[in-house]
C-alpha cells in the first residue's frame, strides 16, 4: 500500500458539491486576481509612458495669427526664470501630426503655434502658469500634471485593492481546502484507519489528500486565468494597445500561485487532521 497510485485509489476524496465548489471558487478568484493584476500592470505601464513625456511639461497654444514679435518672451524673459528648465517651439509638422485626429488631412486650416515649457521638478506650477498667461494673454495652457497625479493615485488604489483580493483569496481558499479535506476524511474514516494499520504514515496520507484537493483548484485556476486573459486581449484590441510580457504574466500568475498555495495548505491541514485525530 506504499504506492502513491494505490493510496490515491484507496483514499479517493468524494466528488461532492463542496469539492466542485472549490473549483468554481478558484476560477472566480483567479479571474479576479488575473484581471486586476494585469489591468493594474497595464495602467502602470501606460502611466509610466505618460509620466516620462508629460510630467514636467506645460503646453502653450497661441493663435495662428500671432506675430513673430509676440513670441520674444519664449527666448528671452522666460528662459531666465529659475522654474523653467527649457522651452521648445514645435515645428508645424509636429503640430499637424499631434492634431491629425481633429484636423482634416488637407492641411488647409491654419495651425496654432505650440510651445512646450519644461518646468523644473518641484517648481511652483501655478506661478509658472500665471507667468505664461501674463506673457501671452491670448494663449491656452495645457498642464497634464493634475491628471497624471489622479491616474497615479488610481493605479495605486487598484494595486492595493488587488493586494487585498489576493490576501482574501488565501484565507477563503484555505478555509475551503480545510472543509473539503475534513469532509473527505469524515466520509472515509474507516478507509483511513485501515490504511494506517497497513503502514501508511500521516505524511503520506496528507500528501495524497492534498494532491486530490488541489486538482479542482488547478482546473478552476486555469479556466479563470484563461478568461482573464481573453478579457484583457479584447480590451487591448478595443483600445488599440500593445501589451508587454509583464502584463500577460500578471494574467497567468494565479495559475502558478494558487495551486501551489492550495497544495501547501492542503498538506498542512490534512496532516493536522490526521495527526491529532
Amino acid at each position: 500500500m506504499s504506492s502513491p497510485s494505490a493510496l490515491a485509489k484507496a483514499l479517493n476524496l468524494p466528488r461532492t458539491r463542496l469539492f466542485r465548489t472549490l473549483g468554481v471558487l478558484a476560477a472566480l478568484l483567479a479571474f479576479m486576481v488575473g484581471a486586476l493584476g494585469s489591468g493594474g500592470a497595464m495602467l502602470q505601464n501606460l502611466y509610466a509612458g505618460w509620466d516620462l513625456q508629460k510630467r514636467h511639461s506645460i503646453m502653450l497654444y497661441l493663435p495662428p495669427a500671432t506675430p513673430p514679435a509676440a513670441l520674444a518672451p519664449l527666448t528671452t524673459m522666460l528662459l531666465g526664470e529659475p522654474s523653467i528648465a527649457s522651452i521648445r517651439q514645435l515645428a508645424p509638422a509636429e503640430v499637424q501630426a499631434a492634431l491629425s485626429s481633429v484636423l482634416p488631412p488637407s492641411g488647409t486650416l491654419p495651425l496654432p503655434i505650440v510651445a512646450e515649457i519644461i518646468v523644473q521638478p518641484g517648481a511652483n506650477r501655478p506661478a509658472v502658469q500665471a507667468l505664461l498667461q501674463q506673457s501671452f494673454p491670448t494663449a491656452e495652457l495645457d498642464d497634464q500634471a493634475p491628471m497624471l497625479d489622479a491616474v497615479a493615485q488610481s493605479v495605486r488604489l487598484l494595486q492595493a485593492f488587488g493586494g487585498l483580493i489576493a490576501l482574501g483569496l488565501g484565507v477563503v481558499l484555505g478555509l475551503f481546502m480545510a472543509l473539503t479535506i475534513r469532509a473527505g476524511l469524515l466520509a472515509q474514516h474507516g478507509t483511513v484507519a485501515l490504511l494506517i494499520q497497513l503502514g501508511a504514515t500521516d505524511g503520506t496520507l496528507a500528501r495524497t489528500l492534498a494532491y486530490q484537493a488541489t486538482l479542482p483548484v488547478l482546473v478552476g485556476t486555469a479556466i479563470g486565468s484563461a478568461l482573464a486573459a481573453v478579457g484583457l486581449a479584447l480590451g487591448a484590441a478595443w483600445q488599440g494597445l500593445a501589451l508587454g510580457i509583464g502584463v500577460w504574466a500578471m494574467a497567468f500568475l494565479p495559475v502558478v500561485i494558487l495551486p501551489a498555495l492550495a497544495l501547501s495548505i492542503g498538506a498542512w491541514v490534512a496532516w493536522r487532521l490526521l495527526h491529532y485525530a
